[in-house]
Order: C-alpha cells, then structure tokens, then sequence
C-alpha cells in the first residue's frame, strides 16, 4: 500500500512541475494563469494528504517492528 501511495505522490509532483504559473508566459489575470494556479492548489493539497498518509502508515509499520523486537 505504501508503494501505491509513493507513486501517486510522485505523479502529483510531475503534475506540479507542469502547471507552474508564470505571469510573464501565461500573462497576469488571465483564465490560462488562473486554471493553472487552482489546479496547483489542488495537487498541493492531494500532495500533503499523501504525505501525510505515508508517515502514518511509516510509524505504524516501526512500532508495530518495534513492538515485535520485544
């Protein structure tokens, strides 16, 4: 499950790397620089949850290791 989300994770930051705004490409308040601008906040947010996902599941997965060892 982990590896799962590591690639999701790795596909959302190809995505950011794509919808980067720039004013002086897609021009200041215009539709084109505000598409990419939502679409970035969105992927943030998805990125941060994942994030967040796998180092819950990363400190479950070492206590559960740590409680084993004992």
């Amino acid at each position: 499950m982990i590896e799962k989300l590591k690639k999701r994770l790795e596909k959302i930051e190809k995505e950011l790397d794509k919808c980067r705004t720039s004013s002086f490409i897609d021009g200041w308040q215009t539709q084109k620089h505000a598409k990419k601008a939502r679409k970035w906040d969105v992927l943030a947010q998805q990125k941060m949850k994942l994030i967040q996902q796998i180092n819950d599941i990363e400190i479950k997965l070492y206590r559960n290791g740590k409680k084993n060892i004992n």
